[in-house]
C-alpha cells in the first residue's frame, strides 16, 4: 500500500465560487475523458453556468445545494440526490450551506438511465 496525496485546486472557469475540486481518477484507456472528481462547495459557492463537454453526474455525499438545467431552474439537493447531465447541456450548481459532491464525467452515461416510469427528480 502507498499513501499518497491528491491535488486540490480551485475552480475559477464559469464565474466559479468558493468550490474546491480534488482529482480522483482519470483513465485515458479505454474510455478517453472518463473523471471522477470530488468537489467541495463552501458555503455561498457556485460552479457557473456552461455547458456539459460529456455526461456529467453529481451525486450528494454530504451537505445540501442545487442544480440547475437548461432552463435555469435551481432543484434542491441533498445528501444522496444525484442530477445527470447531457453532453451539450447548459447547467450550474452550488450550495448555500456547504455541499460535498462526486463528479463524475463520461464519453458515455456514467449511469443506467431511468425508465419513464420512474417519478422525475424534483
Amino acid at each position: 500500500m502507498r499513501r499518497i496525496s491528491l491535488p486540490v485546486h480551485t475552480l475559477d472557469a464559469y464565474s466559479s465560487t468558493g468550490v474546491a475540486i480534488t482529482r480522483f481518477g482519470r483513465v485515458e484507456q479505454p474510455i478517453e475523458g472518463f473523471g471522477v472528481d470530488v468537489a467541495t462547495f463552501a458555503a455561498r459557492s457556485r460552479i457557473g453556468r456552461h455547458p456539459a463537454q460529456l455526461w456529467q453526474l453529481l451525486a450528494v455525499v454530504s451537505g445540501e445545494g442545487w442544480a440547475a438545467g437548461p432552463d435555469g431552474h435551481a432543484v434542491p439537493l441533498v445528501s444522496g440526490d444525484a442530477v445527470l447531465w447531457e453532453p451539450g447541456e447548459e447547467h450550474a450548481s452550488g450550495s448555500s450551506t456547504g455541499m460535498v459532491a462526486v463528479l463524475v464525467q463520461s464519453p458515455v452515461p456514467p449511469v443506467r438511465q431511468p425508465d419513464d416510469s420512474a417519478p422525475p427528480v424534483e
